[in-house]
């Protein structure tokens, strides 16, 4: 096809002649330069994913939606606010490049969304949406308690799972991603959501802010001074990159040793986990020696983030209630289906080996939000060859017990906002940064063309003459042309009334 194209379109209109040997190589550049844009960005028409997935577009033009709210909010209070946003976005590339490059991080698989980012993994929706709506709010919110840094973390970590349980609960019943089947870091699951999810984000946003209150009182000072931006993106970039992998010391202290050696379920240790990040933040606020800032309220409380907050919930909360995952075909990348007896080494950071299944066993596995029923014949077809199959459609299923997913996700929405109410209006105010003003003094030309400082007080100008006195009222002015005496003469002496004045007549009559 693409030697066609060349052929048809562009080596005729070329003012020299080309040899069979450069059009090849051309040719072949273009194919390469082609499949790396494929690779880097994938496109899917929303009106396909309306007839196939509707509650995913739904779910990404949210999550755009609620990424906008975060960078007005960031963009309007400025300064740190808005290197805090440029950091996680940081934060989002790398996080999700590094668990698609990682075989033993590799266990998860995006549906297609509108564009889909580096080789159908990423879709914008993540990038540009889940981290700025989970853990800038969060962070912002937390901002308004005053805690000390060290408590910062795990309030903004405790945050960010507030805001990701119910994402994780209808996301993955929506089929909007799919897991690996196998792998024993996610193999505890809660309504099909990992344990690990909830550790993951709380571990990985405290991380995020951690390194960046950390570096910021190294590296910058505490009055914010825009020229030094060069230092403000390095502590940005430096929690962005380095959030990853203090997250997974925090997984390597607590969870693997509990779970691979002594077999702890995740569920134990991912509520022992934010339960200790809960008494560091109820300590810290306790501990307080200035409250009053943290206890002032907010009159103007409903801003961006509050709005942000509100519409997320509400979103999930309608969803539950209306959706139709039964309905749902999804087609995209997903666990490789193949042989069922193909393993892999997972190694961890405890330095124990654990093993998982390369392939999705088709004929025998569970993962109860997906199967085969909407393809034809109720089954997946495979290549005639025997090689394995990455991209595939699944369908989805229906609840079996709609009014339980309908409680949970209702009560960890109304719970959560009433949490999040209280800190957006019972709090103190958004912190307002300090910042150097840099002030150019206002210049004004003297008589010999040279600039001097203008001051506040006013100096006479020598072009032009100093103002007129001004004039007395009480002094009467003169009219030019008339004199004293005419003017007398014209103007009588007194004033006489209308019956004088007929007296008069007659008797000069």
């Amino acid at each position: 096809v693409m030697d066609y194209l060349l052929d048809a379109y562009l080596y005729p209109y070329l003012p020299i002649e080309l040899d069979a040997e450069t059009k090849k190589d051309i040719n072949q550049k273009a194919v390469r330069l082609i499949q790396v844009a494929d690779w880097f960005c994938k496109y899917q028409s929303p009106l396909n994913m309306w007839k196939n997935h509707p509650s995913f577009l739904a779910g990404e033009i949210l999550f755009f939606v609620l990424c906008a709210l975060t960078f007005c909010h960031a963009w309007r209070h400025g300064g740190r606010y808005l290197y805090v946003w440029i950091g996680i976005f940081i934060h989002a590339l790398n996080v999700e490049n590094l668990c698609y490059w990682i075989p033993d991080m590799d266990n998860f698989w995006q549906a297609q969304g509108i564009l889909t980012f580096f080789g159908a993994r990423a879709p914008l929706y993540i990038i540009l949406g889940i981290y700025h709506m989970f853990d800038y709010t969060a962070y912002v919110m937390i901002q308004r308690l005053r805690l000390p840094w060290w408590a910062e973390g795990p309030a903004v970590g405790l945050c960010a799972v507030m805001l990701d349980f119910p994402y994780d609960i209808m996301g993955i019943k929506e089929v909007w991603w799919t897991w690996h089947d196998t792998d024993p870091n996610i193999f505890d699951r809660f309504y099909w959501v990992p344990w690990n999810s909830f550790y993951f984000h709380a571990s990985f946003a405290c991380s995020f802010v951690w390194i960046l209150n950390l570096s910021r009182k190294f590296l910058v000072d505490p009055v914010y001074d825009w020229k030094k931006f060069p230092r403000e993106f390095l502590c940005a970039f430096l929690a962005g990159t380095g959030a990853f992998w203090l997250g997974t010391i925090q997984f390597a202290v607590f969870y693997h040793p509990a779970h691979d050696f002594f077999k702890v379920h995740s569920e134990i240790t991912s509520i022992l986990f934010l339960a200790f990040y809960a008494v560091i933040v109820w300590s810290a606020d306790r501990q307080s020696g200035n409250p009053g800032p943290a206890r002032e309220g907010n009159r103007w409380w409903f801003d961006e983030l509050a709005c942000a907050i509100a519409l997320e919930y509400l979103f999930f909360m309608t969803l539950v209630v209306i959706g139709q995952p039964s309905q749902i075909v999804a087609e995209g990348l997903h666990q490789p289906v193949g042989p069922c007896n193909y393993t892999q080494k997972v190694q961890t950071p405890t330095g124990l080996v654990l093993q998982k299944k390369i392939f999705l066993c088709a004929e025998n596995y569970d993962e109860g939000y997906f199967d085969f029923k909407c393809l034809p014949g109720g089954k997946l077809k495979m290549p005639e060859d025997g090689s394995p199959l990455d991209w595939y459609a699944i369908c989805g299923t229906d609840y079996e017990n709609r009014a339980e997913y309908i409680v949970i996700v209702w009560g960890a929405c109304i719970l959560f906002g009433y949490i999040f109410y209280n800190l957006a209006a019972w709090s103190g105010e958004t912190p307002v940064i300090p910042a150097k003003v840099y002030r150019q003094p206002r210049k004004t030309m003297s008589i010999g063309g040279k600039s001097e400082e203008k001051s506040g007080k006013k100096t006479p100008n020598p072009l032009f003459p100093a103002q007129p006195e001004k004039v007395s009222e009480s002094t009467p002015r003169k009219r030019p042309g008339k004199s004293p005496a005419r003017k007398a003469a014209a103007t009588p002496s007194s004033t006489s009334s209308p019956k004088q004045l007929r007296s008069r007549s007659k008797k000069t009559d």
